[in-house]
């Protein structure tokens, strides 16, 4: 049995807390928790709002009119905040 199959079947037997437990060791050992963690997060199960909705396609039709959007640096840097 190799190495990914071991690790398979141990994760079929977890509990789901023992589940957490072993995401949140992987994350801490791969040296970028946070990167590692929405690298492997589960797609987003909650529907898009009106709001969000407006928002994307007030985006959308700015970039369709030339508008570069504004790196987060500059609006960073602006309030002094770098």
């Amino acid at each position: 049995m190799t190495t990914k199959e071991r690790l398979r079947q141990a994760v079929e037997t977890m509990t789901e807390e023992e589940a957490r437990a072993a995401l949140a060791t992987l994350a801490e050992a791969s040296g970028d928790p946070v990167a590692w963690v929405l690298d492997h997060a589960p797609p987003d199960d909650e529907g898009e709002s009106e709001e969000e909705r407006e928002a994307v396609a007030a985006a959308r039709a700015d970039r369709e009119r030339g508008i570069k959007p504004i790196p987060l640096e500059d609006v960073l840097a602006e309030f002094d905040r770098t």
